[in-house]
């Protein structure tokens, strides 16, 4: 057991050292403000608070975790190690900089409490925050922080158990539109049929009709293709359906649609399906509760796992209304137009509410990299490289890798091929 002396104990010293202790290290912990306590204590252990006890191994304690709300951060950017560090400390202190502090800042999304410009869906810039502006977000650097810290932890306590890099990739197949022809109004074909004419995408419109009249799969049908290649390769998968009413950015066919309901139904049968809570929701928290009920009645049995379309998320409502349906675990954290770590880590962490200073039953899966971001580098040799680079950090720190496709990802059309060809070779690769 690991024993850590703090002069204050309260939520956000117990959130961060948990999660830190209990994703990094095999070792239980224990945290104390009693000084009789830690002295007495032969096992490993170190303190955190403001000044040093004795010889211990010490972490000054930077002020972050021993407030209460949101306030504007001093955020300064050094390196150590080549690494980009904040929350300094004076040189008394076993490391340079307070990295349970850093830590929480990342984890917490403290950044986004704060006022700061959005795009024009209202969502965050990833230029805005402090991983974009410093040219680090596109490295796990919690994640860094921890490989960096056991190491000089395990010098004075060689009994640490750190936990070995282990290959840990996911993917999740987003389903905003579950058929590109098939199963739409006919009022909705031949308006589209028409901005097919008039743009003189003649072939498009040729293949439309082939769908409809049956001579030919619908090109979004790739579902039984998607479970067999990660059957196949072992690796694990989610199925997240829009199940809403239709508006200007959910474009999904009726949810009354026979062939629609069958689809989720069968596929459900096969891998975790559960919802993509629709873009309109984020702003009308009822219509949420509307599509989780009408999408669990559909599979039987309760919706664990959702992902918010478009990532368009408030903070921290939209986690709270999350938890508060009885969701577990949350895919929507990601940078919109950045393929990197929004919350510095690939790992699942809890959602801690700095509203209400307590942590969340809701589990935080981040995003590294989604389709959208993949395909605006317009090459999928230039896209399998940043695969890639994940997962040399995959294989360095451990940091797991999960990805968000589309269905379009799978599409046999011709100039779908290289596409498809790049992602099914990446996940052979990981199978290897």
């Amino acid at each position: 057991m690991i024993l850590i002396y703090t002069h204050q104990l309260n939520a956000r010293i117990r959130y961060v050292f948990t999660h830190f202790f209990e994703t990094y290290t095999n070792n239980p912990i224990q945290i104390t403000n009693v000084l009789e306590t830690f002295i007495a204590h032969n096992g490993p252990k170190f303190s955190y608070t403001n000044q040093k006890l004795g010889n211990e191994f010490f972490v000054q304690a930077n002020s972050l975790l021993f407030e209460q709300g949101v306030r504007e951060q001093d955020v300064k950017i050094s390196r150590w190690q080549t690494t980009p560090v904040f929350f300094p400390c004076d040189e008394g202190s076993s490391i340079p900089y307070d990295i349970f502090a850093a830590t929480f800042y990342m984890l917490s999304r403290y950044e986004e409490h704060i006022p700061h410009l959005k795009d024009d869906m209202n969502r965050y810039y990833t230029s805005e925050s402090l991983a974009g502006k410093h040219k680090f977000a596109n490295k796990p650097i919690v994640d860094m922080w921890a490989r960096q810290f056991l190491d000089c932890f395990i010098e004075v306590s060689p009994e640490i158990l750190s936990k070995p890099p282990i290959r840990r990739l996911q993917t999740i197949l987003e389903v905003p539109e579950a058929y590109a022809y098939k199963s739409k109004s006919m009022l909705r074909t031949l308006v589209e049929s028409g901005f097919d004419f008039f743009n003189l995408r003649f072939v498009k419109l040729f293949e439309r009709f082939a769908v409809r009249l049956s001579f030919r799969p619908d090109p979004f049908d790739i579902y039984n293709a998607w479970i067999d290649l990660h059957q196949k390769h072992n690796i694990p998968t989610k199925v997240m359906f829009m199940f809403a009413r239709p508006s200007a950015n959910d474009r999904n066919i009726s949810i009354f649609k026979h062939r629609f309901l069958e689809k989720i139904k069968d596929v459900a049968d096969y891998v975790p399906t559960s919802l993509l809570a629709s873009y309109q929701s984020t702003d009308q928290p009822q219509l949420l509760q509307i599509e989780v009920n009408r999408l669990s009645e559909i599979i039987h049995h309760p919706l664990k796992d959702i992902r918010q379309h478009l990532m368009r998320l408030r903070f921290p409502t939209t986690y709270d209304h999350f938890a508060k349906l009885g969701f577990v675990n949350d895919y929507s954290l990601q940078f919109v137009d950045y393929l990197g770590y929004r919350a510095g880590t690939g790992f699942p962490f809890q959602f801690y509410n700095l509203s209400k200073e307590q942590r969340s039953n809701l589990f935080i899966h981040p995003v590294v990299a989604h389709e959208a971001i993949l395909r605006a580098k317009r090459s999928p040799r230039k896209a399998r490289r940043l695969l890639e680079q994940c997962k040399t950090l995959n294989n360095e720190y451990g940091t797991p890798l999960t990805i968000v496709l589309t269905n379009t990802i799978m599409d046999e059309r011709i100039k779908n091929k290289a596409w498809k060809r790049m992602f099914t070779e990446f996940l052979e690769s990981y199978d290897q």
